[in-house]
């Protein structure tokens, strides 16, 4: 394996692969050039060149497959890379076009041709890759090279919990860089959970101030604002979840009215996923007023066309023993836990489509209740395979 390693050239150390790669056998001085953009520009554009001006001048990287060669022959300098974008529209989301093209000659003028800013952040960072430590020097390996890239998938995510652990803005920003680095494209962030709700809420701040771990581990919205910004620089977009009916034991420290089997001890198993136990109480109009409301002030934070509504691991026994759900059904012949969920999931969903949204939520909103979602929902499986097939 170290032989076949050893024998490959460089710009297969190229991740992700692009999808066309050609290159030749000289290779190109890259020590001082600079990168520019010809004709339309955007702040996207302009703050990547700036950032990846920095990256390779801060770099002297050499690829895994490369680490026991020496110091090559250039035959050529790299003087400059010209950026040029069809246009310049910043639009992020499923149809954002993020294909580029890079040529790189043996000496002279690179190019950088992409349809949108996010293809040239694709590209610069492809670009980057490429120059490698040579000595003293830097250095491009095989040139000309000549690449024709768009990403096979239209959604490259991570999915990110901050209820369950707390992670500062400093600790996001670098995930998001890592994720610049392999092209990834969503950033699902899994805000709050039962175990703390760590966002700032103007709505209701006793959410936040009796929620979080503590008033230092809060990201305000100045601090949301940040990560969102520095997130879309890195052609990365922000799904932010806030998961409901279930999975929501620590409203209760705040609005304790709306909950049902607020952390049952010591079978919390019979009532919940995971603990602490704790489910918004669907019997109670308050309890989508409050969703309602918490989904009107987030969709506002959060710019992106797509929020998450969660909607996973309900737990009926949850609402079945409830004292006030049972008091309600007794009122409300024909009712039953099933028709209140799908009641909860209806107002909510269609709340959520007069802010403009698309409704994202898990599988079990569709398969493991009689709520139907309107045909624009995207639905996340995580359950098993055959969901695939499924949804």
């Amino acid at each position: 394996m170290i032989g076949f390693l050893a024998a490959l050239p460089s710009a297969l150390a190229l991740w992700p692969i692009p999808r066309t790669l050609t290159q030749g056998t000289s290779n190109t001085r890259a020590d001082q050039f600079s990168i520019s953009a010809e004709g339309k520009s955007s702040p996207v554009i302009q703050n990547a060149i700036g950032r990846y001006l920095q990256i390779i001048s801060d770099e002297s990287f050499v690829a895994p497959v490369d680490y026991k060669r020496g110091t090559v022959k250039t035959s050529g300098t790299l003087n400059s890379l010209v950026v040029s974008v069809k246009s310049t529209d910043e639009t992020l989301d499923l149809n954002t076009d993020e294909s580029y093209t890079l040529d790189i000659p043996v000496n002279g003028k690179a190019s950088l041709k992409a349809q949108s800013p996010y293809g040239v952040v694709r590209g610069l960072e492809t670009f980057s890759q490429l120059v490698t430590g040579n000595g003293y020097s830097k250095a491009i390996l095989n040139t000309p090279v000549h690449i024709e890239d768009s990403p096979v998938y239209p959604h490259r995510g991570l999915s990110f919990d901050t209820s369950r652990n707390f992670y500062s803005v400093k600790s996001i920003l670098r995930i998001l860089d890592a994720m610049s680095y392999n092209k990834m494209n969503t950033f699902h962030w899994h805000v709050v959970d039962s175990h703390s709700w760590p966002i700032e809420s103007k709505t209701y701040p006793a959410l936040h101030q009796k929620g979080a771990y503590s008033s230092s581990m809060t990201y305000y919205y100045n601090d949301v604002k940040r990560i969102i910004k520095y997130a879309k620089d890195r052609g990365i977009r922000v799904i932010p979840e806030f998961d409901v009916p279930g999975h929501t034991y620590i409203v209760g420290q705040a609005l304790p009215d709306i909950m049902s089997c607020t952390n049952k001890l010591p079978n919390w198993d019979h009532y919940a996923a995971e603990p602490p136990s704790g489910q918004l109480n669907i019997a109670k109009p308050e309890s989508i007023e409050f969703t309602n409301n918490i989904v009107s002030e987030y969709a506002k934070l959060f710019p992106d066309n797509v929020f998450h509504l969660g909607g996973d691991e309900v737990n009926r026994n949850c609402w079945s023993e409830d004292p006030d759900v049972q008091k309600y059904l007794a009122a409300h012949p024909g009712e039953d836990v099933e028709s209140l969920l799908v009641n909860f999931y209806a107002k909510v969903h269609d709340h959520l489509a007069t802010t403009g949204k698309t409704a994202y939520t898990w599988e079990e909103t569709l398969f493991h209740s009689k709520y139907v979602p309107d045909n624009s929902t995207i639905l996340q499986v995580w359950i098993d395979q055959t969901s695939v097939q499924k949804a």
